[in-house]
C-alpha cells in the first residue's frame, strides 16, 4: 500500500498505530527469502522428490512474519471442488508428539474431528486431506520444539514422522525455528539431504559499512509506514546509531520502540517522532532489557558506545557513523537532532 495515498487526517490514534504495527518492511533480504520459499513450492511440481528449506532466526527477527507474509498470497478457497489450501501454515506443538503434530495439522486444515483417532488414523487422514485440499507447500513454524527443552534430546520419532509425511504426500516443506533447529536435521541423514538449503534471518549489525547501510535503508523503509505530517528522519544523522544501540538491531525491538514513540506522538499532536518521544518509549519498552545501560536517547551521541555484544573488532567507518556512531569525518561536534511490514 502506498502511504502517500492514505488519508490519515480522520484516523484515530489506535488506527494509526495499528497501521504501523501491521506494516511489513520488504527489505532486499526479505524479498530474497520470499523468492526462495516460492521456488521450493514451484520446483516440487516437476522434480521427483520434494526439496525443503530450513529458515532459522533468533526470536524477534521476523521468522514468523516471513511465513505469514508468504501465506497471504495463497489464501484458502471454498468452491465446487471443496476447500483448496495451496499453502498450509502450522506450528509444532509443545511438547512435540507424533499424534499432537498430526492433530494440530488436521485442525489447521479444518478437520472437525482433528483430535479424534489413533496416531495411525490421524496420520492417514492428514495425508488424504493434504492431497484433497491440493496443498502445494507446508510451512511448519517452531521447528525447534522437536528438541526437548530439559534434556536437549531430539524427538527422533517426530523427525521420522515428518519424513513419512514428505514421502506420502510429495508436498515440500519450509521448516522455521530457532538456530538450534539445524541440530534436528543434522542428526537425521535423510532429512538433512532433503533440507540442504538453509537460510538465516539475523539481527542487523553495525560493525561494517555494509551493515550500517543495510540498517539505515531498513529505517528508511520502516518510516514510510509512519502516518505523521512531517518526516521523522530516523535514518538521518546520529539517529540510526542511537536506534541500533537501543535495539541491538533486533527487528521486533525496533517495531516496539517506534510504535510506542509514534503512539505518544499521535496522542500529543506531534508532527513527527522526536528524540524526547524515543527516550520516553525506550524507558517503557526496552529499558528493562538493556542490562541497566543508559538510555541512548538521553545522552550526547558523540559519547554513545556500542552495546558490549556489538563492539566491532576494528574501527567502523561506515554509512553515517564512525567508531562510536559519529558522522564520518566529524570531530565530535555538538549534534542538533531534528524533532523515528503492508499486507
Amino acid at each position: 500500500m502506498n502511504e502517500e495515498n492514505i488519508d490519515y487526517s480522520r484516523m484515530s490514534t489506535e488506527e494509526k498505530v495499528r497501521h504501523f504495527e501491521n506494516a511489513i518492511v520488504q527489505s532486499p533480504v526479505f524479498k530474497v527469502i520470499q523468492k526462495r520459499i516460492n521456488s521450493c513450492r514451484l520446483r516440487a511440481k516437476y522434480t521427483t522428490e520434494p526439496r525443503g528449506l530450513l529458515l532459522t532466526a533468533d526470536s524477534g527477527n521476523g521468522k514468523t512474519t516471513t511465513g505469514s507474509f508468504y501465506l497471504k498470497d495463497y489464501p484458502r478457497t471454498v468452491g465446487e471442488e471443496g476447500t483448496i489450501i495451496p499453502v498450509l501454515l502450522c506450528s509444532v506443538p509443545s511438547p512435540a508428539t507424533i499424534k499432537g503434530m498430526g492433530s494440530s495439522m488436521l485442525r489447521d486444515l479444518g478437520d472437525p474431528l482433528w483430535d479424534r483417532g489413533t496416531t495411525g488414523s490421524i496420520t492417514g487422514r492428514l495425508c488424504i486431506l493434504i492431497k484433497e485440499c491440493k496443498v502445494e507447500l507446508i510451512i511448519m513454524d517452531e521447528f525447534q520444539d522437536l528438541i526437548d527443552k530439559d534434556t536437549e534430546r531430539v524427538f527422533r520419532s517426530c523427525a521420522d514422522w515428518i519424513k513419512h509425511i514428505l514421502n506420502k504426500t510429495g508436498v515440500p516443506m519450509v521448516l522455521m525455528g530457532l538456530p538450534k533447529s539445524a541440530d534436528i536435521l543434522n542428526g537425521n541423514d535423510q532429512l538433512k539431504r532433503r533440507f540442504s538449503t538453509r537460510l538465516a534471518l539475523t539481527a542487523f549489525g553495525w560493525s561494517t559499512e555494509v551493515q550500517q547501510k543495510e540498517f539505515t535503508n531498513f529505517l528508511i523503509l520502516l518510516e514510510k509506514s509512519l502516518l505523521f505530517p512531517s518526516p521523522s528522519k530516523l535514518y538521518s544523522g546520529y539517529m540510526p546509531f542511537r536506534l541500533f544501540c537501543a535495539t541491538r538491531g533486533v527487528i521486533a525491538n525496533m517495531k516496539n520502540l517506534i510504535s510506542k514513540a509514534a503512539e505518544m506522538g499521535f496522542e500529543r499532536g506531534s508532527d513527527c517522532i522526536t528524540l524526547d518521544l524515543l527516550a520516553l518509549a525506550y524507558d517503557e519498552e526496552l529499558a528493562n532489557d538493556g542490562g541497566g545501560e543508559i538510555n541512548p536517547f538521553r545522552v550526547d551521541a558523540g559519547t554513545l558506545k556500542l552495546p558490549v555484544d556489538s563492539v566491532p573488532a576494528e574501527p567502523t567507518r561506515g554509512v553515517g557513523a564512525g567508531r562510536r556512531g559519529r558522522p564520518k569525518g566529524s570531530n565530535r561536534p555538538k549534534v542538533k537532532i531534528s524533532t523515528v511490514l503492508h499486507k
